[in-house]
């Protein structure tokens, strides 16, 4: 016999932080949802006070709308203080939350610290765990990650304490990876014949990202008088962590590109004429970026650490990751000598093969599937 077509839902996905991956993340789902998506959001600006006081200013714009089918929020909304503002009439809406990062680990700047890290944060992202219906994550990475930190840190508070409540939430979460549109993003030649080699690092510009780091390391390179081209992209703040400025000015010779580039187009274009793709994160759930630049054909070289072995598919030892900024040094000496293999069509044509299996297509089929299954129990509107 022939299925039953679904029903499509209403679905309103709600996000105190619309920029960004998150934005890019929430416009792609609707897009290509099967459903009825629409997002509500504010603008990506003063963290904390999003998520204090975020669920309070999006119930002030929900009271007096009719409750969707299903309510879908990230983890910067406070879920439990969000359905105490709305009306009672949404109180039994299922709801989503979908996990971008945690205030558990994500690393601190100024202390790094663990005694100084403000764990209201972190129990706001595990009191919305316990009161959403489905739980989900971007990497099982991320997943373990806050999972061992929230264990941890509610072993050090009283009881009682939400602990095995978590557990069970935690044990029934899904992961499904915030997706990557490669639509517009075509493999690229790299370097041309003969060219030095083209290192990219398109990351965004702050601490947790670690750009000193990747940039020390491309002056050791250069003090051993390797031949290089630096393409510097991602999003940039007026306040730089500190010595990047003094970095970036003894590299000027090496750099063939710096700057955010606000077209797509343009983006992908320079994507494709890079080498190696170059991160020395301190903290990465996913990695758009890299998947991003896999999508052009580039060779990824990444810490073997965080979700990046998940999402680039490859066990420790692989020659795409490494473990140390030594180990950094000697690998890009060694594509330096020779950058021609990164070249080859073939190897940049694997490249993109294994970055789509991110596509946002799949995402999408993944995030509607789930939707339906958690509201499977709750009767739908009829339009």
């Amino acid at each position: 016999m022939p299925s039953t077509p679904i029903q499509p839902l209403e679905i309103l996905a709600l996000e105190p932080w619309l920029g960004g991956s998150h934005g890019a993340f929430l416009h792609a789902w609707s897009q290509l949802s099967c459903h009825e998506v629409q997002v509500l959001g504010l603008a990506d600006r003063h963290w904390k006070w999003r998520m204090q006081a975020g669920a309070w200013e999006l119930a002030r714009e929900l009271r007096c709308r009719e409750a969707p089918d299903l309510l879908f929020v990230s983890d910067y909304v406070d879920l439990p203080r969000l359905l105490g503002f709305l009306p009672a009439s949404w109180s039994d809406v299922p709801s989503v939350l979908y996990m971008h990062e945690n205030q558990l680990t994500y690393p601190l700047r100024d202390n790094p610290s663990e005694s100084s890290r403000d764990n209201s944060y972190g129990f706001t992202n595990i009191l919305s765990c316990i009161r959403a219906d489905a739980v989900v994550f971007n990497s099982e990475f991320h997943l373990d990650d806050f999972s061992q930190a929230a264990e941890q840190l509610l072993g050090r508070l009283p009881r009682p304490n939400p602990s095995s409540e978590l557990r069970q939430r935690l044990k029934a979460a899904t992961v499904i990876s915030p997706g990557v549109n490669l639509a517009d993003i075509a493999p690229g030649p790299g370097g041309r014949s003969g060219a030095p080699l083209r290192l990219l690092f398109s990351h965004r510009w702050q601490y947790d990202k670690d750009p000193l780091t990747f940039l020390e390391t491309a002056r050791r390179l250069a003090s051993r008088g390797r031949e290089f081209q630096l393409v510097l992209l991602g999003e940039r703040f007026a306040q730089l962590p500190e010595g990047v400025e003094d970095a970036l000015a003894a590299l000027e010779p090496h750099i063939a590109h710096q700057g955010f580039l606000p077209s797509r187009a343009d983006y992908a274009e320079l994507l494709g004429s890079c080498d190696l793709a170059v991160s020395t994160a301190q903290h990465e759930f996913f990695g758009i970026s890299t998947v991003e630049a896999m999508g052009a054909g580039v060779t990824p070289l990444l810490p073997d650490r965080l979700s990046y072995p998940e999402v680039i598919g490859v066990e420790p030892g692989d020659p795409v990751l490494y473990k140390d900024t030594d180990e950094l040094l000697a690998r890009l000496e060694i594509h330096a000598e020779s950058p021609a293999p990164l070249r080859d069509s073939a190897s940049r044509t694997a490249m993109r093969h294994q970055a789509s299996r991110w596509s946002v297509e799949f995402t999408a089929e993944s995030l509607d599937s789930l939707c339906v299954e958690v509201t499977s129990h709750t009767p739908i509107k009829t339009p």
